[in-house]
């Protein structure tokens, strides 16, 4: 239970927070006919502004991009990522294959506009890869950065496909 909740007393001033402290307590159904985006919510768009995250604050439909992606970057590695959204915020798991090596990979990121917005971390943790796709035409092409744990760069192109979501 929130503290609010159980202390009576409890009373704030700052409106943004007395906004999603009765958010919190408006009850929402899972559909998606009656469920409201987190980020309509003027007090949540506050706090990811203020938390320097505004760009979880758009709202994008799902179908734009959860589902399966396969990039092939110009490096020779190939990165196949199941990813979920919610909202703008993206994130999902997959594998990384360089050759004959596949290790898994973890990805989080955000749409902004008409980018795909993601970094892409192997399991070994060695390296970060930051991409960014863009997903207004057809064929998805974009640019990725890898940040080596030796401080070193790299940089190329990357052709992207997608497939539907699974269930």
């Amino acid at each position: 239970m929130l503290y609010y909740r159980s202390n009576p007393h409890y009373i704030t001033t700052d409106p943004a927070i007395q906004e999603m402290l009765m958010a919190i307590d408006v009850p929402r159904s899972a559909g998606s006919s009656s469920f409201t985006s987190m980020t309509a919510d003027p007090a949540v768009r506050e706090m990811l502004i203020s938390m320097n995250m505004p760009r979880y604050v758009g709202s994008v439909p799902p179908e734009i991009v959860a589902g399966i992606w396969q990039l092939n970057l110009s490096s020779g590695e190939y990165i196949e990522l199941a990813l979920q959204q919610s909202s703008a915020a993206i994130f999902g798991k997959g594998t990384m294959t360089n050759g004959t090596f596949s290790q898994a990979a973890f990805a989080s990121g955000s749409v902004s506009g008409s980018s795909l917005n993601l970094e892409v971390v192997p399991e070994s943790a060695t390296e970060l890869y930051a991409i960014s796709v863009d997903i207004s035409r057809l064929p998805y092409e974009g640019t990725y950065i890898v940040f080596l744990a030796d401080s070193g760069l790299q940089t190329g192109t990357l052709m992207a496909r997608k497939n539907a979501a699974n269930g």
